[in-house]
């Protein structure tokens, strides 16, 4: 009896390799890789609502935002910083006039220099607030910072409200100037063209111009998430390998990622340029010929 009890108690000792693999503490090995959409940071909830790091990184965003809007505004009203002001009003000229050759006329460019021009500099200013998030992450230890930052736009949902955005702008100006049974008749009813084969087409095509105002809103959002996002993940590669170079383990292989940094300085400043693009050709797509010139 004592023997087999001896013989139970041996074999409850044996770990099976399978069972060692499963329990052993395992490390993560390689570039830090955000996923598609910001992580919940734990134990914070705002009215029982948890709080993402995309959502923290734009609450800070804003922050400084509001802070550098108050320093333009303070500057333009009282003078009290004459090269700031002169860059703040350079800058909104240069918008001014180039919203002004997108949509055709001085008049529909005041109307909506407002929306265009903000969407470009809260677009770029944001991206280059997303590439110093990006390089502080890298430089924490073990890149702990990536539980509370995250680029903005690195995040789908937060391109896709820029897009929705514009879109339903888009939308209002045109039932707004066309009325909303000739806008909507374009959609549904395009029954116009000097032969019966030419209305059939012309009411497929209608379907079509109505899909693609859904694609729009995606293309709109993943253009700028994507290229932020991957930006992010190729900096992460490039510190990576840069880990993986022996003469480098004393931190300096951060260095290989500035030339991808600077370059995604350019890249901030183009989606920025491109999306406030798109976004005055979709508007005035919905303005009359008679109110663009």
């Amino acid at each position: 009896m004592q023997e087999t009890t001896e013989t139970i108690h041996l074999a409850s000792t044996v770990i099976l390799p399978g069972e060692a693999t499963t329990h052993a503490t395992t490390e993560h090995v390689g570039p830090h890789i955000p996923s598609s959409k910001g992580e919940i940071i734990s134990e914070w909830t705002v009215a029982g609502f948890p709080i993402t790091n995309t959502i923290f990184s734009t609450w800070i965003f804003m922050a400084v935002f509001f802070v550098l809007v108050a320093v333009f505004y303070t500057a333009i009203r009282t003078r009290a910083l004459p090269h700031v002001r002169a860059l703040g009003l350079d800058v909104v000229n240069r918008i001014f006039d180039y919203v002004t050759s997108l949509l055709g006329s001085a008049q529909m460019a005041r109307r909506y220099v407002w929306l265009l021009g903000g969407i470009m500099v809260i677009i770029f200013t944001g991206n280059i607030f997303g590439l110093i998030l990006d390089w502080l992450v890298l430089i924490s230890a073990n890149n702990w910072l990536a539980v509370y930052f995250r680029p903005m736009y690195s995040d789908l949902s937060t391109t896709l409200v820029f897009s929705l955005t514009v879109i339903i702008v888009a939308q209002i100006t045109a039932i707004a100037m066309k009325g909303p049974v000739y806008h909507f008749s374009h959609y549904f009813w395009n029954y116009h063209g000097d032969s019966t084969a030419e209305k059939i087409v012309g009411v497929f095509v209608g379907w079509l111009h109505f899909a693609g105002e859904f694609i729009r809103i995606g293309s709109l959002s993943m253009r700028l998430f994507l290229n932020i996002f991957v930006g992010a993940i190729l900096i992460s590669v490039v510190v990576f390998v840069g880990t993986q170079i022996p003469a480098f383990h004393t931190g300096a292989f951060r260095i290989l990622a500035l030339p991808f940094w600077f370059f995604e300085l350019l890249v901030a400043f183009l989606q920025a340029y491109i999306f406030m693009t798109l976004s005055a050709l979709y508007i005035r797509e919905s303005i009359p010929e008679s109110y663009q010139h």
